[in-house]
């Protein structure tokens, strides 16, 4: 039934039985720790037990970061006026947001350019840095964006503004001419930690500019109150939560769940959130907070990260919530139309990338349905947005076996810009050029890929039989959170269980009983109505466990993730 590897890690025995030992944990705990490669128990108690106060490193850690706090509180304390420059999506939008409230509670009012997605494309551009310096800006602050943009700040700087990047991408090899640079990824940024996201730097910034300020005597914020945008722009980003992302996404889930701010109040009702979790903030919330800048303009997403007025952030959030119903509709349709062309040329047999261009594809949703073509193919999938003008915009998305960014590097020549990462990348191109570009994409893929990469891998946690899930298995898991990149959700194993009931639910679930050594606990494979099971047959399973609710009981529930016919 399954075309997925199944790989079972193997987490060595000493470095379990050690974990166990010294930190008094189980041993389902202990294997889960060392499948994360956590084999130390300093840095297991360190992970079980995340603190902000222990496990956020300095911020003067950063090579610059001395420079940009001390540009900063002079600007502050003479009344400059400091210019925000933030990318149009979650993590762009709530570095910016986090930035205008900080220095907002430190008597500044701050300017701010949200580039449009469609009329101004991604990264900084000479209008909108001219905007901001003919607005009165000497600072400008960049926000997930500006790590290749060497002409942008060079004509920022000699119109009079001193620039500080904050930014987690990709680098050229050539120094920006910025006042400082604040980026994770550059090999001499010096802070050890290169997994932030764009708003984690731009939290990272403002304890900066606290410790400055906290040196001089003067009052200053308590930044708990900015880790709900903290998190909102780590989980959408998709960034690992590990390290000091695990702290920050952490206490900013419980920013988000208790927060009074009018705009996380509002964002949360038209979302349908009430238990707060990773999940959450990444399908539900992250997704409206996107919409904005995807069909038109981010600007009202910061606006109602930000406002203090309860009736503006209730229409903004409704708004939002609108934008995104289109954009589901309109994900749908270029869906099928990408589907479309790949099967009516043949499928991906033969082929290791996909490159589409089309005129009906929207800029704004490019990245998502790229995504879901990688889902249903597993190849690296690039969409492009045929404009007028002979120029298309497109969105990568890649696999666990191509590091994406290095492959459009060796494409370069064919391309007008681009930008990203391993994971995922955005691009300009001529449209004259596509099929030149695909042609040395696949080239590129073919190179740097084997066969085996083409085929998704589950990697399995642990074999767990059905007599094991109770309440201390839970509690086990409940330390492992919150989960994410680098901090998945744990995957079980349990072989030759037998079906005893079979039905679908909500027209595209499949709802199963399943029965194991005497135990039967209920599973639900979501979308897998069409997967051929039937009553009696006897399967091997892989699956999250998850805790359900009916009439009030909480019971335990599998998730199912994989099945195959039981050897």
């Amino acid at each position: 039934m399954s075309a997925r590897r199944w790989r079972l890690a193997e987490a060595p025995e000493e470095v379990c039985a050690r974990l166990r030992a010294e930190l008094g944990v189980s041993a389902l705990l202990a294997r889960l720790l060392a499948n994360r490669r956590i084999a130390e128990p300093a840095q297991a108690a360190a992970f079980l037990g995340a603190r902000l106060a222990d496990h956020l490193r300095s911020p003067m850690l950063f090579r610059d970061m001395g420079r940009a706090a001390d540009r900063l509180t002079r600007a502050l304390a003479a009344g400059e006026r400091v210019g925000i420059y933030g990318d149009y999506d979650v993590d762009g939008v709530s570095g910016s947001a986090l930035l205008l409230r900080f220095l907002r509670e430190l008597g500044a009012e701050p300017l701010l350019y949200i580039p449009h997605r469609l009329r101004d494309g991604y990264g900084l551009n000479a209008g909108g840095v001219r905007q901001l310096a003919e607005a009165g800006a000497r600072v400008m602050i960049t926000v997930d964006c500006g790590a290749v943009s060497h002409r942008e700040i060079g004509l920022a700087q000699s119109l009079g503004m001193d620039v500080i990047v904050c930014d987690h991408h990709q680098v050229s090899g050539t120094p920006l001419p910025a006042y400082a640079v604040i980026n994770p990824i550059e090999a001499d940024a010096g802070f050890p930690f290169s997994g932030l996201c764009g708003t984690g730097v731009a939290f990272y910034l403002a304890m900066g500019v606290r410790m400055r300020l906290r040196e001089q005597g003067g009052p200053v914020p308590d930044l708990r109150r900015y880790l709900d945008l903290v998190a909102l722009g780590t989980i959408a980003d998709l960034v690992p939560v590990v390290e000091e992302n695990r702290v920050l996404v952490k206490y900013g889930l419980r920013e988000l769940g208790t927060s009074l701010h009018p705009g996380i109040a509002a964002l949360k009702r038209v979302s349908g959130v009430a238990q707060l979790s990773t999940g959450a903030v990444g399908f539900r919330l992250a997704p409206r907070l996107n919409a904005g800048g995807r069909l038109d303009d981010a600007m009202r997403s910061v606006t109602l990260l930000t406002t203090g007025d309860v009736d503006l952030a209730e229409r903004l959030a409704v708004g939002l919530d609108e934008e995104n119903r289109a954009r589901q509709t309109i994900e749908r349709e270029m869906l099928d139309e990408a589907i479309t062309k790949v099967d009516s040329a043949g499928g991906v047999t033969g082929r290791r990338s996909i490159v589409l261009a089309s005129p009906v594809f929207h800029p704004g949703v490019v990245g998502i349905v790229a995504s879901r073509l990688v889902e249903r193919y597993y190849r690296p999938t690039v969409l492009i947005a045929a404009e007028e003008g002979g120029v298309g915009r497109g969105s990568g998305r890649s696999i666990a076996g191509l590091n994406l960014y290095e492959a459009l590097a060796a494409c370069r020549d064919c391309l007008e810009r681009f930008g990203g990462h391993r994971m995922a990348a955005g691009l300009s191109i001529k449209l004259d050029r596509v099929t030149e570009f695909a042609e040395r994409l696949e080239a590129e893929v073919a190179a740097r890929t084997q066969p085996e990469d083409f085929i998704p891998q589950l990697v399995i946690d642990a074999e767990l039989p059905l007599r094991a899930v109770d309440g201390s298995c839970f509690a086990d898991l409940d330390r492992l959170e919150p989960y994410g990149m680098g901090n998945p959700e744990p995957v079980f194993l349990t072989r030759a269980v037998r079906v005893r009931d079979r039905r679908i639910v909500g027209e595209t679930h499949l709802k199963l009983l399943l029965e194991h050594d005497g135990r039967c606990l209920p599973a639900i494979g979501f979308g897998m109505a069409d997967v051929p099971v039937a009553a009696g047959d006897r399967l091997d399973v892989l699956f999250t466990l998850m805790r359900s609710e009916w009439d009030g009981n909480e019971y335990a529930e599998l998730r199912l993730r994989d099945l195959r016919a039981s050897q």
